[in-house]
């Protein structure tokens, strides 16, 4: 028999301690943990049809549409699609056992600017499929078309009979008003990723379950991970500590796209703390990627940062980020790697200092250049303000 534990935000499936091992390895768990807390926690997507889905350490998980594609059977039969995402949908659900899905409609992306199609205009919803066969049709009233066209979207906290008809459906009509269509969406895909979500967040079974309901209750299900915040040093009221002018040339020359005609790299000083200065170089040597080089300046001089993932990951060689910028407010150290120009595919990262490197406190990814700017979080992780160790 095996249990599963949580350990920092992950899972790990272990002997039960009553199980028929060999005597000398009753002692696997320690080693098992290293490991496990040597592992990396940022999450992965996978692509499922017309869907793709992913979820954090904190096992929320989120799942969305990308432009509908045909299979190449249905390439090879000349097949017209039934959905055309004109107006695209996600459901998220947080990891809690009481944690409800949500539905987010989204404007969409890539439409021709005439396209004035908007997801809070939504009144009636029909799920069917390509054969005429209806598995849903309902409502939904203009205060939840808002909410669905929000952040967070429109909470459907026991609606089994919607959610079984969008994992049994091929595509969801949307109309208006007055019945005019809206939009179709595709559900191709939709119920895989379903599953995956309800694995991640062990509901598979349980009265909570998106797919596969069972009569496992609430109560019994892992509760909401947590891990303690990144410490990070108080503000400075010190101005940021500048490089004279012609060292400041000097490194900026070593990092020309074009040695036979260096152009300066944009250039960003902002006090981290007490003791240390952020200089920020960003240059533009790809059509829509530039470079990010991280450096500190403190008493001992100037030197690369150290710009980490984990604390368990190697540091990343400079350019450390790609499209770098630094968010003051937050006082977050950004990187966003279009996968493309049309950023319909990439990763978003944003790191904070720790008073001695960066390290990441943000991840969202796209993983399929398919028409969707609907990032899923894979990583997240709180700071808080405190004073640093001398």
């Amino acid at each position: 028999m095996y249990r599963c534990i949580r350990v920092a935000g992950l899972d790990l499936k272990i002997a039960d301690a009553g199980a028929d091992i060999p005597r000398r390895s009753r002692n696997v768990f320690p080693i098992l943990l290293v490991a496990v807390l040597s592992a990396s926690p940022i999450g992965g997507l996978s692509v499922h049809r017309d869907w793709i889905v992913g979820c954090d350490n904190h096992h929320a998980c989120h799942a969305t549409t990308l432009d509908p594609e045909p299979s190449p059977e249905e390439n090879q039969r000349g097949e017209e699609l039934a959905a055309d995402n004109a107006i695209g949908m996600a459901i998220l659900r947080d990891g809690g056992p009481d944690d409800s899905p949500r539905i987010r409609f989204l404007p969409c992306y890539l439409c021709e600017p005439e396209d004035s199609r908007a997801p809070e205009s939504i009144r009636r919803m029909r799920v069917a499929d390509s054969a005429g066969k209806v598995f849903f049709q309902g409502a939904l009233a203009a205060e939840d078309a808002q909410k669905a066209d929000g952040e967070k979207g429109w909470t459907v906290p026991a609606d089994a009979a919607l959610l079984a008809a969008l994992a049994g459906g091929e595509f969801l009509e949307l109309q208006g008003e007055t019945g005019q269509p809206l939009a179709s969406i595709s559900l191709r895909g939709l119920r895989d990723a379903l599953h995956v979500m309800d694995a991640d967040q062990h509901r598979e079974g349980s009265t909570t379950a998106l797919v596969a309901r069972g009569t496992v209750a609430s109560s019994a299900l892992p509760a909401a991970v947590s891990e303690p915040p990144l410490r990070v040093p108080p503000r400075s009221s010190l101005p940021p500590q500048a490089l004279a002018p012609e060292a400041l040339k000097r490194l900026a020359d070593t990092l020309s796209c074009d040695p036979s005609a260096p152009a300066s790299p944009e250039t960003f000083y902002e006090r981290l703390d007490d003791r240390t200065t952020l200089l920020l170089l960003t240059t533009a040597c790809s059509p829509y990627n530039g470079e990010g080089y991280v450096y500190l300046i403190d008493p001992a001089g100037l030197r690369p940062a150290t710009v980490r993932l984990t604390p368990f990951d190697p540091p990343l060689d400079p350019p450390q980020l790609v499209s770098a910028y630094w968010d003051r407010s937050g006082r977050r150290l950004h990187s966003f790697a279009r996968g493309r120009a049309f950023a319909d595919c990439g990763e978003m990262q944003a790191f904070a200092w720790d008073g001695a490197q960066f390290l990441l406190v943000e991840q969202a990814e796209m993983g399929a250049c398919r028409g969707s700017i609907d990032y899923i979080s894979v990583y997240r992780r709180e700071t808080a303000e405190g004073a640093m160790a001398p």
